[in-house]
């Protein structure tokens, strides 16, 4: 289970990782928030002291924006990375998931409730779908609310505006639920779609394994 959800949390994080200064934000607050996602890639791809790092950062970050919901977001996707390295019983694995997504659930309210900048929504749907298609359905129940997410970002009206990556990585998710859902042909698409959108892009890798497995 957490090891594909390391590798899900590793592309998110791909197209993440070059998401663009927001004109319209804060200055400051966006720059924390570079830093959080610069950190956060590092503890999907490193060891336990990483995410120890990116607990303490996101904890940090947290206390100076106690109710902005992508912070939110990124607590709850930090935490979700404890569970998989660093609690050493699957109860407490388990117990550190469900305080993760806890925490993307409030986060996911605050946005739906609240007047956001459109990017800084888009980047919490997706980082909140690609935990929630990823983790077993048969103990979470998530899938369903994971497919809602990615349709709307599929259907956003401002989804040309996105960043490419970030686009490219729309595709790869809903891929991915596709996948979940015994969709071969969907998947195909929205992967053929993935490499389109981004033909030598952070996801294009991921997806063209993808692709190469649909035709074994």
């Amino acid at each position: 289970m957490f090891r594909r959800l390391l590798n899900s949390l590793m592309m998110l994080v791909l197209c993440l990782a070059v998401m663009p200064l927001h004109a319209e934000l804060d200055p400051a607050f966006v720059k924390e928030i570079e830093q959080m996602r610069e950190i956060y890639l590092k503890a999907v791809n490193g060891d336990k002291r990483d995410v120890r790092q990116a607990i303490r950062q996101v904890t940090a970050l947290s206390s100076r924006y106690p109710d902005h919901p992508l912070v939110m977001v990124y607590k709850g996707g930090t935490l979700a990375q404890r569970g998989r390295d660093v609690a050493e019983r699957p109860l407490n694995r388990m117990r550190d998931t469900e305080q993760g997504l806890n925490h993307i659930d409030r986060g996911l309210r605050l946005f739906d409730a609240g007047d956001y900048h459109f990017i800084e929504q888009a980047e919490a749907h997706l980082l909140a779908t690609f935990l929630f298609v990823h983790l077993p359905d048969s103990v979470f129940h998530r899938l369903k609310q994971g497919q809602y997410l990615v349709d709307n970002l599929l259907s956003h009206p401002r989804f040309e505006e996105f960043p490419i990556d970030m686009r490219a990585g729309i595709y790869l998710a809903a891929a991915v639920a596709a996948e979940k859902h015994s969709l071969p042909d969907k998947q195909r698409e929205y992967l053929e779609l993935s490499l389109q959108a981004s033909p030598e892009g952070m996801n294009s890798k991921e997806a063209r394994t993808m692709l190469e497995a649909l035709a074994d």
